[in-house]
């Protein structure tokens, strides 16, 4: 233990100045190879994992069974996002992580199906037979319009569930039948100089497009 002592004088983070070992030995009159199989020695017992039996993590106050009961009784609309979840079961942030970790609860997404008829179907092969004869355009004198939406709900959506526990269905004809506010947004190709770099960014404008 005195060769231990003095070296850990020397000792910065776990790991010994340069010539520590040499001065050490030369103190105590020891060969430096017989310090150095003691220091290591010392730093391998110091690493060794705890030897008590058992568990010894702090007891969770909530158990599985528990945990997925309360959120399975959450509708979907109320698991988008942990803290969302949180509000709804009165559970914690860390209790839902660590739920989330040990795999009580599961992040599935989900996204709207399309409800094809057959006419649907028919276009889409026809679509897919267009000839793709096509002539570039650069679109320097071209504005371009083009509508922007906010939708009442989201194509692809994140909930989470408990094992077990399926994601509920959600369709509609298609994604662009969900209820949305449009906005009208006006670009263009940008415009770069040779010095100055972006003399033009392309964006003109967005202008909600309401009833008055």
């Amino acid at each position: 233990m005195e060769v231990i002592a003095r070296l850990l004088r020397f000792a910065e983070n776990g790991k010994l100045a340069r010539g520590a070992i040499t001065t050490i030995a030369a103190e105590i009159h020891l060969h430096r190879t017989t310090v150095s199989k003691i220091w290591h020695a010392f730093r391998r017992n110091a690493r060794m994992p705890s030897s008590r039996p058992g568990r010894v993590d702090p007891k969770s106050l909530y158990s599985t069974d528990y945990v997925s009961n309360l959120v399975s009784g959450v509708p979907e609309d109320q698991r988008n996002t942990l803290r969302i979840l949180s509000d709804a079961t009165g559970l914690t942030l860390g209790t839902l992580h660590r739920k989330l970790r040990d795999g009580t609860i599961q992040r599935k997404s989900s996204r709207i199906k399309p409800l094809l008829t057959i006419n649907n179907m028919v276009e889409r092969v026809a679509f897919c037979e267009t000839p793709d004869a096509y002539e570039f355009d650069s679109m320097w004198d071209a504005v371009h319009l083009d509508e922007k939406w906010f939708n009442a709900d989201k194509n692809r959506r994140k909930v989470y569930l408990v094992k077990g526990q399926t994601i509920g269905r959600r369709v509609a004809k298609s994604k662009n039948f969900i209820p949305k506010v449009m906005f009208l947004a006006e670009v263009a190709r940008p415009r770069y100089g040779p010095e100055e770099g972006v003399r033009f960014d392309g964006k003109n404008g967005i202008w909600p497009i309401v009833k008055y």
